[in-house]
């Protein structure tokens, strides 16, 4: 058993693996982290980095993508505020890759 191994006490009855939730989630959630990131980096880079203030697409990304919550496709979405698919070059620069 892995707490005797591993010198890890527990209760008798208990699921004591399951209380480690950082350990079975963190994963995933890294890593939705860094998909985020690709969607928000081509963003910036095509909508807002030369002017992060411009009106005309803050406009468009409250219309064209926040205001549907979950209820349009994403890609859709994205595809509909730039004009393309998404791409991961802009992320990969951000990364200097």
């Amino acid at each position: 058993d892995l707490h005797n191994k591993m010198n890890i006490p527990y209760a008798e009855g208990s699921f004591w693996h399951a209380r480690f939730g950082h350990i079975v989630t963190y994963g995933a959630g890294y890593y939705s982290y860094l998909y985020d990131q690709v969607f928000a980096a081509d963003l910036w880079q095509g909508c807002f980095s030369n002017d992060p203030f411009n009106r005309q697409q803050g406009h468009n990304l409250r219309h064209k993508i926040l205001i549907h919550g979950g209820s349009k496709d994403p890609n859709k979405c994205f595809e509909d505020m730039l004009g393309r698919a998404p791409s991961v070059q802009s992320f990969s620069s951000l990364y200097g890759i």
